[in-house]
C-alpha cells in the first residue's frame, strides 16, 4: 500500500474539511476568551470583570479533557469488535449504530474541549502575563504554553477527531476510514494486534497515578 493509498483509507467519509473548519471555530473561540480575559484583568477590582475573568479557569482544565478522551478510546475498544459482529449479523445493527453513536459523542466533546484549550494556549503564549502565567501552570499539564505543548495538543486531538469521525459518519450513520481499515482487515493481523493495543491502553490507563 502507498502513502497515498493509506492516507485515502484513512481519511473518514465526512473529509478533513470539517477538520479545519471547527479547529478555526474553537481555537478562535478560546484565542478571543482568553484575550479579553487578560484585557478585563485590569479591572479585577470590578465585579463583573473578576467573575469573568476567573471563569477562563473553568474552561482550560485538561484534566476533564484527558478523562472525556479516555472514555471515547475505552468505548473505541469495545466498539470495534461490535462493528465486526454487526456486519455478519443483522439483529445487531441497530444496537452497534446506538453505540457508534453514543461513543462518538465523546470523540465530539473532547475534540471541541481540545480546540478550545488549544486556543487559551497560542493565546498565552502570545501575550503571557503573570496572571496568565500562572493560571496555564495550574490548569495544563504542561510547565508553559510552548510550540511544542501545542502541537503536542494538535497532534492528539487531531487523532481523536479521526477516531470519531471514522467511527460514526453524521450524514450517513456509517463506519469509514480507519474504523472500516480495521475491521475489513484479514483476522489473523487484525485480531493480535486489536487485544495488544486494548491491553495496553488499558493497562496505561490503570498504572496512572
Amino acid at each position: 500500500m502507498t502513502k497515498q493509498d493509506f492516507f485515502k483509507a484513512i481519511t473518514p467519509e465526512s473529509g478533513f474539511n470539517d477538520l479545519l473548519a471547527v479547529y478555526l471555530n474553537w481555537t478562535g473561540v478560546g484565542f478571543v476568551c482568553a484575550i479579553i480575559a487578560e484585557r478585563l484583568d485590569n479591572f479585577s477590582g470590578i465585579s463583573y470583570a473578576s467573575y469573568y475573568t476567573t471563569s477562563l479557569n473553568s474552561a482550560i482544565g485538561v484534566k476533564f479533557w484527558a478523562l472525556i478522551s479516555i472514555i471515547g478510546l475505552l468505548l473505541f475498544c469495545l466498539s470495534l469488535p461490535l462493528i465486526y459482529l454487526a456486519e455478519r449479523a443483522n439483529q445487531l445493527k441497530t444496537s452497534c449504530q446506538r453505540f457508534r453513536f453514543f461513543s462518538y459523542g465523546f470523540f465530539l466533546v473532547a475534540f471541541d474541549e481540545g480546540a478550545l484549550i488549544l486556543g487559551i494556549l497560542m493565546a498565552n503564549l502570545v501575550h503571557t502575563n503573570d496572571r496568565a502565567a500562572l493560571l496555564t501552570d495550574k490548569s495544563f499539564l504542561f510547565t508553559e504554553a510552548s510550540l511544542l505543548s501545542i502541537v503536542a495538543l494538535i497532534v492528539a486531538n487531531s487523532l481523536l477527531w479521526l477516531l470519531g469521525e471514522s467511527l460514526y459518519n453524521r450524514q450517513h450513520k456509517n463506519v469509514s476510514g480507519v474504523v472500516n481499515l480495521i475491521v475489513s482487515s484479514p483476522i489473523k493481523y487484525s485480531i493480535p494486534a486489536y487485544l495488544l493495543v486494548t491491553i495496553g491502553f488499558v493497562m496505561l490507563v490503570i498504572n496512572q497515578s
